[in-house]
């Protein structure tokens, strides 16, 4: 680890800081902030944490499962002696499942993390599910219920016309 004494022009110090400084101006492009996503109660839980931002200056939006999320840290411009922070606009682009409800979805914030709340479609189970499967050699059917195994189903047996010549 480098030790860096705030006094001490140092020519590595300086390119280092004017690196980082001309990352930080990049037009269109946002530091990524670290994030959690999981499940819960039939809904995808999308957790970020945004440093030194206010709610007024996140932005969430989506588009075709593709989840935004767009935030402003402002630091003040003054003289400091050292300084590591600085404002910095923040990105970040999650997919989630295509049964995701986004007209649904719910954010809060609080002590610099953004809890985004996206509930799940619902699906409908069936409430029989039928299966025909034909014998080959016998031309009978079975029929499948849901819990309850097969049953025979007697079919017509089809009687068979002659090839014409």
């Amino acid at each position: 680890m480098i030790g860096w004494r705030f006094y001490d022009s140092n020519p590595l110090r300086d390119a280092l800081e004017q690196m980082a400084a001309e990352h930080r101006r990049r037009p269109g492009r946002g530091e990524p902030m670290p994030i959690n996503v999981y499940e819960d109660s039939g809904a995808v839980v999308v957790e970020a944490a945004l440093p030194a931002v206010t709610a007024e200056r996140v932005d969430l939006s989506c588009s075709e499962g593709l989840l935004t999320i767009r935030a402003r840290a402002d630091i003040p411009e003054r003289e400091y002696i050292h300084q590591e922070m600085g404002t910095v606009d923040y990105l970040r682009q999650v997919v989630l499942p295509g049964d995701c409800r986004f007209d649904e979805a719910e954010a809060s914030f609080d002590s610099g993390i953004l809890t985004i709340r996206v509930p799940k479609v619902k699906l409908k189970t069936p409430e029989k599910i039928r299966i025909q499967v034909t014998k080959r050699d016998s031309g009978q059917t079975l029929e499948a219920h849901p819990g309850s195994g097969y049953s025979e189903v007697k079919t017509p047996i089809r009687k068979r016309r002659p090839k014409a010549q």
